[in-house]
């Protein structure tokens, strides 16, 4: 039988730490800047055309 290996020390886990973005919007407000008053200019559009 071999003998067992020696415990490894496993490197301690730590987020991954990413620079903030200074003053701007995110994706996700840009996001639905753009597309909530499209949504809402369809809908008004569509129950006009009826």
């Amino acid at each position: 039988m071999p003998p067992s290996p020696a415990p490894v020390a496993l490197p301690h886990y730590r987020p991954v730490t990413r620079p903030q973005p200074k003053g701007g919007t995110s994706v996700l407000t840009t996001t639905l800047v753009i597309i909530a008053p499209a949504v809402l200019a369809t809908a008004i559009l569509r129950s006009r055309s009826r």
